[in-house]
């Protein structure tokens, strides 16, 4: 602001800048008329300053204001997106036991099976027989149909004493047609057992136990080539043990096993009748690479499959202690020979045993159809 006090003459003359381009001036005579108008001129210059100073504060409340904040509403091409944020909100939720509960459930479903037969299907056992037997078939975890079957037969003979015959077939074709084709297999043996009782001879059993197997594959054949055509094309493995005293004997087709566990170890007796197994052999594949094979399940041999059937024999002594176990590859293929042993040595009795291995393929994922069959000599 700028002011100016002149004296012209007798006159005073009183300029007042207020503001840029706003001012007051007085002339005239006296000093009180003069200090009339600078009062005037100041409370006027003070109402002007005040009336800015209100309104630069007011401008400057305004400006600095900040809104509330609120979450970004999610745009449709933002990464973040309302579902993403609600399951981060559940993550907060205490619902992890709920959860885990749901698991532990499912866990217990798959390791859940059946309890084992411990007698045989001809009934009572022979007195004086020196073995335990125990069988159980779990249709798995994938499978809606179980096509394994067991069976399990004894009896007792003059100059033979107690014996035993002991089977496991693994039905294929799909459907019902695999179980159709273990069955018929099995009934097929029954079927041999009671009409053509087995000989004393121990040189006989051999001829007895190709007999079966053939007379199993011709009844196979026989239904797939019915008129209504149902059952083309299905087959069964088989794997079947006639015990005595101190012996088995052991005949096989496909790819279903037999092992022997003793305390030092375990040895598969058979060798599957399968496309890996033959690459195997010849050095091709390792065993660890045949059992994860992409053409694992193929098999060349089997009961239903051809009239001229290929049917491998073995001869096994076995010693108190010893146990033989049959079994379909469902049960193989998920549990490796080593868990076989190692279950073995930690249950005493067969039954036990024999659960314990079902289960065991069932926690590896169960793929298959489940079989074993274990012979324990006392």
């Amino acid at each position: 602001m700028k002011h100016q006090l002149n004296q012209i003459d007798d006159n005073l003359v009183l300029t007042l800048g207020l503001w840029p381009g706003l001012g007051l001036s007085y002339q005239g005579p006296g000093v009180l008329p003069i200090a009339f108008s600078v009062t005037a001129g100041v409370t006027i210059g003070l109402i002007v300053i005040i009336v800015a100073a209100l309104i630069l504060l007011l401008w400057l409340r305004k400006k600095k204001r900040v809104p509330p904040v609120f979450p970004a509403v999610p745009q449709p091409d933002d990464d973040i997106t309302v579902p993403v944020v609600s399951q981060d909100l559940e993550d907060t939720k205490p619902s992890l036991p709920v959860v885990e509960e749901a698991k532990t459930d499912e866990t217990a479903r798959v390791i859940t099976v059946g309890e084992p037969e411990t007698t045989p299907i001809s009934g009572l056992r022979p007195e004086g027989i020196g073995w335990q037997i125990a069988g159980l078939t779990d249709v798995g975890l994938k499978r809606e149909l179980n096509e394994d079957s067991m069976l399990m037969i004894e009896a007792e003979m003059p100059n033979l004493g107690p014996y035993g015959i002991y089977a496991v077939a693994d039905g294929m074709g799909g459907h019902e047609k695999g179980e159709v084709a273990s069955q018929l297999t099995l009934n097929a043996i029954q079927a041999q057992f009671t009409q053509h009782p087995l000989n004393a001879s121990p040189e006989s059993f051999d001829d007895w136990l190709k007999a079966a197997a053939t007379a199993a594959n011709e009844i196979v054949l026989a239904r797939q080539g019915q008129p209504n055509g149902q059952e083309r094309k299905m087959g069964s493995t088989l794997v079947m043990a006639l015990i005595t005293t101190g012996e088995a004997r052991i005949a096989n087709v496909g790819d279903s096993r037999a092992y022997h566990l003793t305390g030092a170890g375990i040895e598969q007796i058979t060798e599957d009748h399968s496309l890996v197994e033959r690459l195997v052999q010849i050095g091709q594949i390792t065993r660890e690479e045949a059992r994860v094979h992409r053409q694992r399940n193929v098999i060349y041999n089997t009961i239903g499959d051809k009239p001229n059937l290929e049917v491998s024999l073995y001869q096994l002594t076995l010693q108190p202690g010893d146990r033989l176990l049959l079994c379909s590859d469902g049960l193989s293929n998920m549990v490796t020979d080593e868990e076989l042993l190692d279950i073995s040595r930690n249950h005493s009795s067969a039954a036990a045993a024999c659960k314990v291995m079902v289960e065991a393929a069932k926690s590896a994922g169960g793929n298959d159809n489940i079989t074993a069959l274990i012979v324990q000599i006392a």
